[in-house]
């Protein structure tokens, strides 16, 4: 049964709040604080949170007013095409830097040699967040401000129907829904799932004792973000690829608009994943100061 649109309204409402005022007081903590600013598994964690304000004050408000009047908020061309853009670009943009997290993980953890030097992190640090973040809002102008999409704006669609531009052509449309969604979902489970089968693992080799109290934190903020996108947005996107294809059964269409309309909340519930005690105090765990290699205290268990 498709959930009512106002249904929808309220629902984005009611996370919509508590999960700016959660990002701005995570990103408050972490911009402010020196260490924690400087520590390198921080920086991607940074990132998300800002482009998640980013997008909700922006994309998530426009979805409450338009669930809540089944108009969009402002019918100019503009706005339609801006809407659409911010859209599609930095909840993408979200994505690959969660993938990001999830793999960099691996090399702070296991091998941090590789980020002992400048060059070394300028390559396997700056350079992936600035793809991250560069690629989708280039790819994506190139789709709304540079190719021809010669679409009907309607007022009562979302982003009055020009996110349809982004499967104009069958080729692009399965592109953009395997590359930038259903690929690096994958690679967040997997990944996140294989650095804590390392982490037993590198603790069962050297016959040490897995004091899993020690890792429950990062174990819940691993599981807990895979299980969201595995269980929210995977569904979805799956159905994006069949729709971009062609394959999509029309009976499929009233699922396939609630599966879209909850992969949203990934963004709104991803901020509560960073929140713990850290954001107020410091405390025994540590991350690493790219410019001392020696560790300070963090505030999300992102790399430990």
């Amino acid at each position: 049964m498709p959930v009512s649109y106002p249904i929808r309204s309220l629902l984005y409402l009611i996370f919509l709040i508590p999960s700016v005022i959660c990002a701005i007081f995570c990103l408050y903590h972490f911009i402010t604080n020196r260490a924690l600013r400087n520590a390198l598994n921080n920086h991607v964690v940074i990132f998300i949170l800002g482009f998640g304000v980013f997008l909700n004050m922006t994309d998530m408000i426009w979805f409450v007013d338009f669930y809540r009047t089944r108009r969009v908020p402002i019918f100019t061309r503009a706005f339609c095409f801006t809407w659409a853009y911010i859209d599609y670009a930095v909840f993408v943009v979200i994505t690959l830097l969660v993938t990001w997290a999830s793999i960099e993980r691996h090399i702070l953890i296991f091998h941090h040699n590789l980020t002992a030097t400048p060059i070394k992190r300028f390559f396997l640090h700056y350079l992936p967040l600035a793809i991250c973040v560069v690629y989708p809002f280039a790819y994506y102008f190139v789709i709304y401000f540079v190719l021809p999409c010669e679409i009907v704006l309607k007022e009562t669609r979302i982003g009055c129907g020009v996110l349809d531009c982004a499967q104009s052509i069958t080729a692009v449309g399965v592109w953009d829904s395997l590359v930038h969604n259903v690929v690096p979902i994958c690679m967040i489970a997997i990944f996140s799932l294989a650095l804590l089968a390392r982490v037993w693992y590198s603790k069962y080799r050297v016959h040490q004792r897995i004091h899993w109290r020690n890792y429950r934190k990062m174990a819940i903020q691993l599981l807990s973000i895979t299980g969201i996108y595995l269980i929210i947005v995977f569904p979805s996107m799956v159905l994006f690829t069949m729709d971009a294809a062609g394959v999509l059964d029309p009976s499929a269409y009233d699922f396939y608009s609630s599966t879209y309309y909850f992969s949203y909340f990934t963004v709104l519930l991803t901020p509560f994943f960073f929140l713990s005690p850290r954001c107020v105090r410091s405390n025994r765990v540590a991350t690493i100061n790219p410019m001392t290699r020696t560790r300070t205290p963090a505030i999300a268990q992102v790399a430990h």
